[in-house]
């Protein structure tokens, strides 16, 4: 190069002057790398001292030097070198104790900004202070708690909330002392609600009655277990077989749970106080029609709204509670009844407890009339779920209520199924139903749906139409229960229910009587057994039937059956198949839901079914022609295979029963046989 250099000024040719030689880049340790990813502070390199200042340099304001900690060597760190005149302002984040947002990160390998992460504050839970004066365990297991200036509680747990003194609310609902105890389940596997106090107020939690049967059926499914209080409360004295436990800090949450609050935005704050102040202020009684996606939040809306309905007083302390209707019309993720189910509900106190955990109310002062749809999705016969939903909803025209001005309010929970043949659903019922509001749980669309219902409505001009956001999935819902296992646990649940004692059977079905019902002969408890969608061929109708779900239907007419009069002898057993070649379903006018039951075996020796249900005799009257059994397409009973010391599951040993070979095991839906 210094040849070059050299033959080219010989010949005349300029050089340029060389450039002066820029100062090496410090290469960054891998340590010192991870420190700078993971938004760890790194010593900064010490600024050179320039001897020779320029003017303006020398007007420059100087530099305050501020030296750190040694470290433990007792050598000293890297001094850092800050602004004298540094902005004064004071970090708003920083005096409410949050962490000040990182800034982004140059990655020295990527060459990129890598963004920051951001390390939360740990939540605190219950805001009350716990001591002698404000918290007081009882010898019978009840918590006194007074909060003079009004405090936000957590309660993980089954209890029952009395008040004494003051006010509270909960899940919606407003409590005074004239109110009865009301009993709440509150697992982890949905989101908890928040119990809120006025000041000077006095409340007392009491141990649940029914805690321990619900407790018990994890050890038939594992779904059941872990979801309540398990982790004591640190520096809180407690009962060990207390029902419920209070969160304070992130100490006493059960570990590898994922817990979220009951989450009301400030948006459905706001449509809440519009819709009460319909209620009060409205000649009519107000129907409001709830739809949007699914996970949007719209059970979660609906339960805050009716809780609100049923305690709001109109200002007069003293006034009683009002009951509500509930049309409760989502087949796959129903609020009051089994899957599969739709029904019409009288509610008289607040709803404060998942699905799961009332999977049926008492049939004559709650569940007022209910219909099976046989699937969890209205795809199964559409005509069939619209004249189901509009027979409810004229169940509850006809409903009287002496000494009442007008009819109480009606909340109507929709499927989440809102585009294509789900739309034209929710139109129809729509104009049907002419709701006083139609609530829109998202304000992202889709675009086609919203404008579908707002032609809907605009053929009824007494209806409004409003949106809302949807809540967040992980704040309604744990991540670790997906629809499908919320929809087995609810199942589960009505089987082993008791409902003449208010608690749950933890025996194994195989272990409990079952009904033998006769099918044969002219005394049969029956009329026959309908299918929806699909008719087996009847030879193979006692296998197609046997350890599955059915619903039980009481006809008041032969016109329910429309026009389905044949009756075919099936199997060699002869069981009374209703003839259904075109897929007819039952009119709704002329029938109504008895109950659900699961086939324990087929007895075709004696020409009888064993059914297990958790309806009581009382609600099934006898004679021949009035009761019907409906297959369709409910959910497999899967979760009653594999409960714990039953005979479903049968050990093959050699070649028995199968070509030689290992061990294998086999399950059997047939749950009458040992």
């Amino acid at each position: 190069m210094a040849m070059n250099n050299k033959r080219r000024k010989l010949e005349g040719v300029d050089i340029p002057p060389k450039a002066p030689a820029s100062p090496a880049t410090p290469v960054m340790s891998a340590f010192a790398a991870r420190q700078q990813l993971w938004g760890a502070p790194l010593p900064v390199a010490k600024t050179p001292v320039n001897k020779n200042p320029t003017p303006a340099q020398k007007d420059s304001t100087p530099a305050k030097t501020i030296p750190t900690r040694r470290n433990k060597r007792g050598a000293a760190k890297e001094q850092v070198s800050t602004p004298v005149n540094e902005d004064p302002t004071p970090d708003l984040n920083r005096e409410r104790g949050d962490s000040i947002p990182p800034s982004p990160i140059l990655s020295p390998v990527l060459g990129t900004l890598i963004p920051p992460v951001v390390r939360e504050r740990q939540p605190q839970y219950s805001s009350l202070k716990p001591h002698k004066k404000n918290y007081q365990q009882k010898p019978d297991g009840c918590v006194a708690l007074r909060t003079p200036d009004g405090e936000r509680l957590v309660i993980l747990g089954s209890y029952g909330i009395g008040v004494h003194q003051g006010e509270a609310t909960i899940a919606g609902a407003q409590l005074t002392p004239l109110d009865p105890v009301q009993w709440i389940h509150a697992p982890h596997c949905h989101a908890l609600p928040v119990l809120r106090t006025s000041e000077d107020t006095v409340v007392e939690l009491h141990p649940h009655p029914a805690a321990d049967g619900l407790r018990q059926l994890a050890k038939l499914n594992p779904a059941f277990g872990k979801l309540w209080n398990e982790v004591p409360t640190q520096g809180v004295p407690s009962k060990k077989d207390s029902t419920f436990q209070i969160l304070f800090s992130p100490e006493d949450v059960p570990k590898k749970v994922a817990l979220q609050e009951l989450v009301s935005p400030p948006e459905w704050n706001k449509k809440l106080a519009s819709l009460i102040a319909t209620k009060r202020k409205g000649a009519s009684s107000p129907i409001f029609f709830l739809c949007g996606p699914k996970s949007s939040g719209k059970s979660t809306f609906g339960k805050l709204l009716a809780n609100r309905l049923i305690t709001d007083r109109a200002g007069n302390k003293n006034a009683p509670w009002s009951p509500i209707y509930i049309l409760d019309i989502d087949p796959g993720q129903p609020e009051f009844g089994p899957p599969g189910v739709i029904s019409l509900v009288k509610l008289t106190s607040p709803n404060l407890q998942p699905p799961f955990c009332h999977p049926t109310l008492e049939p004559v002062t709650s569940m007022i009339r209910s219909h099976a749809i046989a699937a969890v999705t209205p795809a199964l016969d559409p005509e069939h779920f619209i004249e189901c939903v509009m027979d409810l909803f004229t169940t509850y025209q006809t409903q009287t209520h002496p000494g009442e001005e007008k009819k109480p309010p009606m909340v109507v929970n929709t499927p989440g199924w809102i585009q294509g043949l789900g739309l034209d659903i929710l139109s129809d019922l729509i104009k049907g139903i002419k709701p006083t509001e139609v609530v829109y749980m998202s304000t992202e669309g889709p675009e086609e749906t919203i404008s579908g219902l707002q032609a809907a409505i605009s053929f009824i001009p007494t209806t409004a139409f409003s949106t809302l956001p949807s809540q967040n999935t992980t704040e309604i819902l744990s991540p670790s229960r997906i629809p499908s296992s919320l929809r087995t646990m609810q199942a589960m649940s009505y089987f082993h229910l008791l409902p003449s004692l208010s608690t749950w059977n933890s025996t194994p079905l195989s272990h409990c009587p079952p009904w033998r019902v006769r099918y044969t002969g002219p005394d049969r408890g029956f009329r026959g057994i309908l299918c929806y969608d699909y008719q087996p061929s009847p030879r193979i109708l006692a296998e197609a039937i046997n350890g599955m779900v059915l619903a039980l239907v009481k006809i008041s007419n032969l016109a329910a059956l429309r026009g389905l009069d044949n009756i075919i002898e099936a199997g060699s057993g002869k069981m009374p198949l209703i003839d259904n070649p075109m897929g007819k379903s039952l009119d709704p006018k002329f029938s109504e839901l008895v109950g659900l039951v699961l086939v324990r075996g087929v007895d075709e020796r004696r020409g009888e079914l064993q059914l297990l249900t958790p309806v009581g005799m009382g609600g099934v009257e006898k004679g021949e022609g009035r009761l019907v059994l409906v297959m369709g397409k409910f959910d497999t009973p899967s979760w009653c295979y594999k409960e714990m010391e039953v005979p479903w599951i049968q050990r093959l040993h050699g070649s028995q029963n199968r070509g030689a070979g290992g061990k294998v095991w086999r399950v059997r839906r047939d749950l009458g046989r040992s």
